[in-house]
């Protein structure tokens, strides 16, 4: 019997492609949403340390540079609330391929499921086909044998 050739092989092949080419991009957005993360902490921390180092400092040190820790301060949150719109902006862009993905994942594991269905088929029809075929042979070798058999049985018994 031929091979087993599935119709939509080329489809699944391409659907295969495109989810590992998401999930490879979901991968990269994860990895820019925990580098941004990180820069936000980083700022806040230098920011603290930056606010407990003036808080230490006496009284009459202090006053001079406060006013430049609080500018600087100041212009740090700014950068901050920047870096934490950006991160909204990158967390969205990872859902969105996660959506992406999980739809892509389903549609691929009904493609799996339809072929795993028709090589069944094929299967079942292969194992019918071949069984067909040695009941032809056997009907074949039966008529051989009986158009023969009585002819042989005269010969015995005469």
């Amino acid at each position: 019997m031929k091979r087993f050739v599935w119709s939509l092989q080329r489809y699944l092949d391409v659907v295969r492609q495109r989810e590992s080419v998401l999930r490879a991009e979901v991968l990269a957005a994860g990895r820019q949403v925990a580098a941004q993360r990180r820069a936000i902490l980083r700022r806040a921390e230098a920011l603290a340390a930056m606010l407990r180092g003036i808080s230490a400092e006496p009284a009459e040190a202090r006053l001079p540079d406060q006013q430049l820790v609080m500018g600087c301060s100041a212009v740090e949150r700014r950068a901050m609330e920047a870096l934490e719109a950006e991160l909204s902006r990158l967390e969205a862009r990872r859902q969105e391929l996660l959506a992406r993905l999980r739809d892509i994942r389903a549609r691929r594991e009904t493609l799996e499921k339809l072929r795993q269905a028709a090589l069944a088929d094929y299967l079942r029809q292969a194992a019918a086909a071949e069984q067909k075929q040695h009941d032809e042979i056997s009907q074949i070798a039966f008529v051989r044998n009986a158009a023969r058999g009585p002819a042989d049985c005269r010969s015995i018994t005469a």
